[in-house]
């Protein structure tokens, strides 16, 4: 008993020892593991998912600057522009309101009948969903309009005739096919050469999904097709209709459900095919949207949400014609959103590419083969595509699916998000605004579904790189207090003004393009602000925008590029202003010797006395050579922020705005602050483990596997003699002798089997058989 118990204090003071060393291997690890961190963000491989910061946070608009449109409150849509006016269908009416006031013209009022209210009603529907909600609008003519409406899950389409103060019916027909039964499915409409291009669902269960022009649609109940399809967009470029929708991938079908974003085209010219398609699209086609960051294995932002219109602009020095599109993650997975831009070349490029197939349900979908594809060429224009052969009408049947994705213009997204506040939601483009030294760059606003416009752009698509991403955001608004999702924009433009048209649900509002003044009282917080708009004026000495976009470089100073430039005074900004409802986000630049950033960002002090004041006002500031502060591209670290919607905002000319102003160190002050962590980290882990190391050596000779001489002294050279053996194992309390053959004691009387007795083995005469 005396030596188990000694065994069991020998064993639990070796595992006391044991668990030392591993708390000091963990607090070695603990030590490092901040540092290992450190290292990748300042790498930037992994803070793409951190956002990056706009440069003003707005949590309040000046109620001056708006223009607002309450109408019914009642699901607003965007339906055309003419001119300055524009036509938003809501529930049972239409309005014409003025762009330049928001003011109402002049509306048209459309109501369902006491009828098919009442068989909606049987239907199972709601009061509220049994109303005639306005989805498609097309205007014909100077004087004629097409109207279609839900009209209490019938759909109706109405041909208007426009008079100097009313609208008159003129005919009126189903709407099935070109108007959705529910106000909330997404559907698409296009008036392109004199017809309707409808992407919508049919059916009062809206499972019929269809791409449709009278008398042509895609095919029914065909998931190679359409495969429960929501409709984003649609646009109309030379002798082509682009349909822009998320669908289940039917493709991936073997290896589970997964959601893609797709781009399908028809001709304009197609006419059906001969016989049993001449109801049918022969050019029929479609492809998937690549947005995505790069890598060995990508990450997917699948689920295309809004497109802006074609943009003609210059980039990298190259003409190109791009479509900007949001696009979104699922809302099951890792929240996130993004802006990628599509060239039409590529998309052209990719539609006359290989064609992907399957030979059965459950085969794999492969590229097909350049021998099996027939001539002419499926999905082609032609004059009379009612006289293709039938080999070519059948192939595209089971074949308008293309094998190869449509790439990201610059090969990653512009702008990522990725966050539990928001999701992006719509786009708007106010394309090649031209700055101050000649370059031009695309304006992006970009709404979201808890209320907010964001104002951004590539600050590297004006450079010599095609492949250059630098994403900025210049500015983050909110408009909407209540928090209602943001479900279209538009960029409006007159000689007098320019503003964006922000639409909800409920409401509609107009906020100015650019608010340079208010944001930026000195030359270097407004060349920070990276905004195409802003620029500062030397003789009037403001930050403001030209009208006329005609900038002369002597006389402003400006560079969204790098949001710095050598032209800004040291002058520290002498304005009063006391609005709180603006937050400006700056930081200063590196600098190489002790300084301040008294004056916001874009100034370096190369003197300074011992409390960071200059001394020489007239050294003229000089960039660092590190890159510049705002150079936060998707691999970059951006600067960690509170959250706006708690923190209170601040003025950029306020006293308290000098709390908002980090410093970023140079490469070499951080070079040395990591490798003193490290040289600290090593001589904490080389101390532990010589104090751990001593206390093993003390507890040494306590080790249960040393052994022990008769009266207890350790013998730490003794080896372990066989003799004393039976000193280890439990004492046994049976004296009898144990058959070491059998393990079982000897029986006294014979048995069949000699061997179990404890006898010498007898020779074994040789028997032949």
């Amino acid at each position: 008993m005396t030596l188990t118990r000694m065994s069991l204090q020998r064993s639990s003071r070796f595992q006391r020892l044991i668990s030392d060393s591993r708390r000091s291997k963990q607090l070695l690890v603990l030590l490092i593991l901040p540092l290992m961190m450190t290292s990748l963000i300042d790498n930037g491989e992994a803070a793409w998912q951190d956002g990056i910061q706009p440069h003003i946070r707005v949590s309040q608009l000046d109620e001056s600057d708006l223009q607002r449109f309450m109408g019914n409150r009642s699901y607003f849509k965007l339906l055309e522009q003419d001119g300055d006016s524009l036509l938003v269908g809501a529930r049972n009416i239409v309005y014409n309101i003025s762009l330049k006031s928001l003011d109402e013209m002049k509306r048209l009022e459309w109501y369902s009948t006491n009828d098919d209210i009442s068989m909606c009603r049987l239907k199972g529907k709601s009061e509220e969903e049994c109303q005639n909600y306005i989805r498609v609008l097309a205007r014909k003519s100077e004087d004629t309009i097409l109207v279609c409406g839900t009209n209490a899950f019938k759909p109706m389409c109405r041909h208007y005739k426009q008079t100097p103060s009313d609208y008159e019916v003129t005919k009126e027909t189903s709407g099935e096919g070109l108007c959705p039964y529910d106000p909330n499915h997404n559907s698409t409409a296009i008036y392109a050469d004199g017809d309707l291009y409808v992407a919508t669902v049919a059916q009062f269960s809206g499972t019929d999904p269809l791409i449709y022009r009278e008398p042509l649609r895609t095919e029914q109940f065909n998931f190679e097709h359409l495969n429960a399809p929501s409709f984003v967009s649609s646009i109309h470029h030379e002798e082509y209709v682009y349909f822009f929708f998320r669908e289940t991938a039917v493709e991936y079908i073997n290896c589970g459900k997964m959601v893609y974003s797709r781009v399908a085209r028809v001709c304009t010219r197609d006419k059906g095919g001969a016989h049993k398609f001449r109801n049918r699209w022969t050019s029929f086609l479609k492809a998937r949207l690549n947005c995505s960051l790069p890598g060995e294995f990508p990450f997917y932002f699948n689920e295309i949400q809004s497109t802006s219109h074609i943009v003609d602009g210059l980039y990298g020095g190259k003409p190109a014609q791009l479509i900007y599109a949001v696009f979104t993650t699922p809302t099951n997975s890792i929240s996130g959103s993004a802006v990628c831009a599509f060239r039409l070349e590529d998309i052209l490029k990719t539609f006359d590419g290989p064609f992907k197939g399957h030979e059965d349900v459950n085969f794999n979908w492969l590229p097909v083969q350049n021998s099996k594809v027939p001539e002419p060429r499926p999905g082609q224009c032609v004059n009379d595509s009612r006289t293709l052969p039938e080999m070519t009408v059948n192939f595209i049947k089971n074949h308008n699916l293309m094998d190869q994705a449509v790439p990201a213009f610059w090969g990653k997204p512009i702008v990522i998000y990725t966050g539990f506040k928001y999701r992006y939601t719509h786009i708007a483009v106010d394309p090649q605004i031209e700055t101050a030294n000649g370059k031009k760059f695309d304006v992006l606003f970009i709404g979201t579904d808890n209320g907010k416009v964001i104002k951004a752009l590539n600050g590297g698509s004006a450079g010599g790189a095609s492949q250059n991403v630098i994403p900025v955001i210049v500015e983050e608004m909110l408009v909407f207090p209540q928090r209602f999702p943001v479900t279209n924009l538009l960029v409006y433009h007159t000689a007098q003004e320019a503003k964006l048209v922000v639409v909800s649900q409920n409401e509609i509002l107009t906020i100015p393009l650019h608010s340079c003044n208010k944001h930026a009282r000195t030359c270097s917080a407004c060349v920070a602000l990276r905004d195409p708009y802003c620029a500062w004026d030397t003789s009037q000495r403001i930050c403001t925008s030209s009208k006329q976009r005609i900038w002369k470089s002597d006389k402003f100073v400006q560079n969204v590029a790098d949001g710095w430039d050598a032209r800004c005074p040291e002058v520290p900004s002498t304005s009063t202003s006391t609005s709180r409802t603006t937050e400006q986000i700056v930081t200063c630049p590196p600098c190489p010797v002790k300084c301040v950033c008294p004056n916001g960002p874009g100034y370096i002090d190369n003197e300074v006395d011992d409390i960071g004041r200059p001394l020489n006002k007239d050294t003229s500031p000089q960039r660092s050579p590190q890159l510049s502060r705002h150079d936060n591209h998707l691999g970059s670290r951006p600067i960690p922020q509170e959250d706006p919607d708690i923190r209170p905002n601040i003025s950029p000319d306020s006293p308290d705005a000098a709390r908002d102003y980090h410093l970023i160190y140079t490469a070499e002050t951080l070079a040395i602050a990591v490798t003193s962590s490290i040289v600290s980290s090593l001589v904490v882990g080389f101390i532990s483990g010589y104090i751990f190391s001593r206390r093993c050596r003390t507890e040494e000779m306590e080790s249960p596997y040393l052994d022990e001489g008769p009266y207890g002294e350790t013998q730490p050279n003794a080896r372990i003699d066989p003799r004393n053996l039976d000193t280890f194992l439990p004492v046994s309390v049976n004296n009898k002798p144990i058959n070491l053959v059998l393990n079982v004691p000897p029986k006294t009387g014979k048995t069949a089997n000699s061997s179990a007795d404890n006898k010498p083995l007898q020779k074994a005469k040789k028997i032949y058989l």
